[in-house]
C-alpha cells in the first residue's frame, strides 16, 4: 500500500536527524579531511590557570650529587685564629660551651685520633630520638661574623639514612637559631643547607637543602669549609678536593614574598660541631670523632695525612 505524503515526510526527517547525530558523536577517522573550525565556531580556550593545574608539572632528572661542583677560587692558606687539638685531654670549657641533651655524650678520648693523642668523640647510642643531641659551641669573633673558613679532621661511623647534622654557624640561641649547616643525607652525601629556626611573622620557619659531594666513611678525612653571609654560600672540601659549592637563596615570606640571598642568618655569632639526626629513634650506635678543629679568615689547610688502619689479616683457607 503506498505511503501517504505526510508519512514519507516524517520518515525522511527522522533519517536526517539520526544521521546528523551519528556524525556528531563518532570520532573522525581521517583528521586530514576534516576542515578546521572557523574562528567564530571554535570553542573558547580554557583559562590558563585551569589548564596548567590540570597538566602534570614537567620534572627533569634529579641533579647528580656527585657531579663536580662549579669551580671556586680559594686563596692561599693562612694561620688559624682559633684552634683546638684537644691534646690537654679535656674539653676546654673556657673556649667551648657544651650543648648536650639526652643520651648522647661528647668526650675527649684516645681510642681513635687523627693526630697526637686525643680527639673529641660524639657517641649517639641506638634508641636516641631527634630531640637529643651533643654539640660543642664556640663564640665567633667579630671579624669573622660575615665570612670565615674552617677545618676539622672527621671520622664517621653508623650515620643513618635520614638528615643528620655535623656542624653549623649562625645566630645565637642554639638550637633555635638561623644558621648555615653542613649535614649528611642518605648516610653518604653532604647536605649543605640554610635553616631558619627563629620564625617571626614575616620570616616563617623554613629551610633550603641541597645534596652535593660524597662523604668519606669509616676513615679519617680532612673537612674544610667556607661560610659566607653576604651573599650566602657554603663551600666544602674533603681531603683537599672541592666537593660542594652552593649559593643559598631563600623566599623569606611564602606565597610570592621576596627571595633574598644575603644576610640569611644575621651573621655568624656561634659555631657548633657535634651530631644530631632526624631518625627517631636511631637503630644503631653512631660514632663521630673530631680532631684539629680550627677557624680563621683564610683557609687553614691540611695537616699530615692520617694513616689508614691496617687491614686485618685474611683468614687462611687451607684445611688440614
Amino acid at each position: 500500500m503506498p505511503s501517504s505524503p505526510r508519512l514519507l515526510a516524517l520518515s525522511l526527517s527522522l533519517a536526517i536527524t539520526v544521521a546528523a547525530t551519528a556524525q556528531t558523536a563518532a570520532p573522525a577517522t581521517d583528521t586530514t579531511s576534516v576542515p578546521a573550525p572557523s574562528a567564530s565556531s571554535a570553542p573558547a580556550p580554557a583559562p590558563a590557570a585551569a589548564s596548567a593545574s590540570a597538566r602534570p608539572r614537567a620534572r627533569g632528572p634529579a641533579p647528580d650529587p656527585l657531579a663536580p661542583p662549579p669551580a671556586w677560587d680559594r686563596p692561599a692558606d693562612g694561620p688559624a685564629l682559633i684552634s683546638d687539638d684537644f691534646e690537654s685531654g679535656v674539653i676546654d670549657e673556657k673556649k667551648w660551651t657544651l650543648h648536650v641533651v639526652g643520651k648522647p655524650t661528647i668526650t675527649v678520648e684516645s681510642d681513635n685520633v687523627a693526630h697526637g693523642k686525643y680527639a673529641v668523640h660524639v657517641h649517639y647510642p641506638a634508641g636516641t630520638t631527634n630531640k637529643e643531641w651533643a654539640f660543642l659551641g664556640l663564640q665567633i669573633p667579630e671579624n669573622l661574623r660575615n665570612h670565615f673558613y674552617g677545618r676539622a679532621y672527621v671520622s664517621v661511623s653508623g650515620i643513618p639514612p635520614t638528615h643528620s647534622v655535623l656542624l653549623l654557624a649562625g645566630s645565637t640561641g642554639f638550637q633555635l637559631a638561623d644558621f648555615l649547616e653542613i649535614g649528611v643525607s642518605r648516610s653518604k652525601i653532604f647536605q649543605p643547607s640554610f635553616q631558619l629556626n627563629k620564625p617571626t611573622p614575616d620570616r616563617p620557619r623554613g629551610e633550603r637543602v641541597f645534596q652535593m659531594g660524597g662523604l668519606p666513611d669509616k676513615k679519617w678525612f680532612c673537612l674544610e669549609w667556607e661560610f659566607i653571609e653576604s651573599p650566602d654560600r657554603i663551600v666544602i672540601w674533603a681531603d683537599g678536593k672541592l666537593v660542594c659549592n652552593r649559593p643559598i637563596s631563600y623566599q623569606i615570606v611564602k606565597q610570592g614574598g621576596p627571595t633574598i640571598d644575603s644576610g640569611l642568618t644575621g651573621g655568624f655569632f656561634e659555631f657548633n660541631i657535634g651530631f644530631r639526626t632526624w631518625l627517631s629513634p636511631t637503630k644503631n650506635d653512631v660514632d663521630i670523632y673530631y680532631d684539629d678543629i680550627a677557624i680563621g679568615d683564610k683557609p687553614i689547610g691540611q695537616l699530615s695525612p692520617v694513616p689508614e688502619p691496617a687491614a686485618a689479616p685474611a683468614a687462611s683457607s687451607a684445611t688440614q
